[in-house]
Order: C-alpha cells, then structure tokens, then sequence
C-alpha cells in the first residue's frame, strides 16, 4: 500500500545564544530561540535520517521536535511515521490519531492511518479512514487515496468496493496511467480478463510506454491465447525495456 509522501521542512534556522560585538563595540542582543523554527528543522532533519536508515538520530531530532512544539501535528505525523517503519504499529497508530485530533482537517493523516490499518487487516476502520481523507476540504490527493482504498477492498475480497473505488480513483485523476496498469495488474491477478481488457484498452490510448503496460499485453494476450500478439508485445518489451523485471517475466514465459 502506498503512503502518501509526508511534507518535509527544509528551513535552517540559526538560534545563536551568544551575544556579537559591533566595531564600535556596542554590544547587540543575542537572538531569541525560535520554538516553530527549531522543531521544523529538527522533523527534517528526523525525517531525513529515517530515509537514510538511522533509526537512532531519526528518533532523537523527531522527539526534540516535539519536546519544542509539543502542540504540532506534522512532529506526531513524522513520529508515526518513524513508528511505522521499525514496526511498532500500535505507536504509529497512537501518533497518527494524536496527529489527527491536532490537525483533523488534513487529509494526509487519515490516508496514511488507513494504510496502517489496511495492513494490519483491520479493513473496515481503514476503509472509515481513507472516505474521512478525500472528505476533507481542500484535500488534493483524492486519487491516491481512492486508489488505496480500492487496495485494501481487494485485499479482503471485495471486489464490488474494489472496482468502485479504482473508478473513483479514475475519475479523480482523469484517467491516470499508472492507476489504470495498477488497476489492470489487480484484475489480471484476479482472472478477470474480460474487465482487465478494458482497463488496458483505455490504457493503450495514451501514447507513452511502459514495462508495465507491456507486460499486461502480453500476459491478457498469453491468457487469450494470441500468440502472435503476444510475441509481438513482448518483443517490443524485450526491446524497450530489456532491464526490467517485466522484460525477464516474458523471457520465462516464453521459454
């Protein structure tokens, strides 16, 4: 499932405590400390070290962080963020709805709640937090959480919710590429040739190509039994494409 990218604060900030000369020797005032400025810089710099892999320095900026701004959804949003990714679910959790009872009109925090919840298979209180994340206003990422929602649906076998929720994700996003091969790939692992044929359909409209688009040719034609427009795809994806794990897929299929 994916999780909607947090936002990542660059600002520097210089909190000087010592006082500067002047050449005329007059003293001037040492800068007063910035609370918002410091923990912003403190949650990238936390954020930055959890991309990194250093979990330690990641946990320590993030609590100094809070222990600046302890009011500050997006410090609890990193945290639970942190949480998330050494597996500690039932922190993530805890942060995420701290988050929210801070900041309740931000989409972001209810998507990313429901991805934690969805695959923890609580699909219910995730399917409630994904529909509270596109009810916001304002909330500009309404494709995105359709599609997770569509995700999660088919991960408990609802298919009804799940085709509901990619159109949805469709039509909030115009049609997208990568929502419709994402889609497509999820009816074809589904056997659901005659619905994934009109998801790849539409797909071929756009003229950009990918390794996954040609692969989903290849496999609905393989499942149809179109050999010639199977080799025919797949030739184009050997050649294309040679490094891709699709292009390897084909080359086993083919052997």
């Amino acid at each position: 499932m994916r999780i909607l990218l947090l936002v990542l604060f660059t600002a520097l900030v210089t909190t000087g405590c010592v006082s500067q000369r002047t050449v005329d020797g007059k003293q001037q005032p040492a800068q007063q400390f910035n609370a918002q400025e410091a923990a912003r810089t403190r949650l990238a710099l936390g954020l930055q070290y959890l991309r990194s892999g250093n979990f330690e320095q990641a946990k320590a900026n993030l609590e100094r962080a809070r222990e600046y701004t302890p009011e500050n959804a997006d410090v609890y949003t990193g945290l639970a963020y942190y949480y998330q990714q050494v597996r500690d679910f039932k922190s993530a959790e805890a942060h995420y709805r701290k988050a929210i009872d801070l900041k309740p009109k931000d989409g972001d925090n209810y998507n990313n709640l429901g991805v934690l919840l969805c695959g923890q298979q609580r699909y219910n209180d995730a399917d409630q937090m994904f529909r509270k994340a596109v009810a916001q206003p304002g909330y500009v990422k309404v494709a995105s959480t359709y599609e997770n929602a569509a995700r999660c649906a088919a991960e408990q076998g609802d298919l009804a919710n799940a085709d509901r929720y990619y159109e949805l994700a469709l039509n909030h996003s115009g049609g997208g590429v990568n929502i419709l091969e994402n889609y497509a790939s999820l009816l074809m692992q589904q056997k659901r040739y005659d619905k994934a044929a009109t998801m790849i359909e539409r797909r071929s409209n756009y003229p950009q190509l990918s390794a996954q688009y040609l692969w989903l040719e290849v496999q609905l034609a393989h499942a149809q039994n179109q050999k010639n427009k199977r080799q025919q795809f797949g030739d184009l994806l050997v050649q294309r494409f040679p490094a891709s794990q699709q292009a390897t897929d084909y080359l086993k299929l083919i052997k």
